[in-house]
């Protein structure tokens, strides 16, 4: 019984955005392109805009690794094996998740631990020198 109390509200909590979201593009801006640096991966907090009760879901952090001036790779703060936050380490230039103790590196591919995808990718565009990414781009709880 207290299963189905707590249970049930979760279930419907993160499966609501899958049944009530139409497919398609929600393109969000990541800020000025020259705001990130060549070479290096700096975070970006996105604004979702949600317009229901879940308002500690209305920004979402990604990674932008600009590799070269025309080249940047937004990736997915959650791990691909559990879906646990990451924190990059701007000295190994690493990707650590701290729930089981594993490690990407810059480009996203897993080098320790049992994840076996490299992270996830949003897919992106820059207008008018602002970079914005696909927000439908990646599966819901990524």
């Amino acid at each position: 019984m207290a299963g189905a109390v707590v249970g049930i509200p979760a279930a419907i909590s993160a499966l609501g955005p899958v049944w009530n979201h139409r497919r398609g593009e929600r393109w969000r801006s990541a800020g000025r392109l020259d705001r990130f640096p060549l070479e290096r991966i700096e975070p970006a907090v996105i604004q979702v805009g949600r317009d229901d009760w879940a308002r500690s879901l209305e920004s979402k952090t990604v990674y932008v690794y600009r590799r070269s001036a025309d080249e940047v790779i937004v990736y997915s703060r959650n791990c691909t094996d559990l879906s646990c936050p990451l924190v990059f380490d701007p000295g190994s230039e690493c990707f650590f998740c701290p729930c089981h103790g594993a490690i990407f590196g810059k480009e996203g591919n897993p080098m320790v631990g049992p994840p076996k995808r490299p992270l996830y990718r949003y897919a992106n565009r820059v207008r008018d020198g602002e970079l914005e990414i696909d927000l439908d781009s990646l599966p819901p709880m990524t």
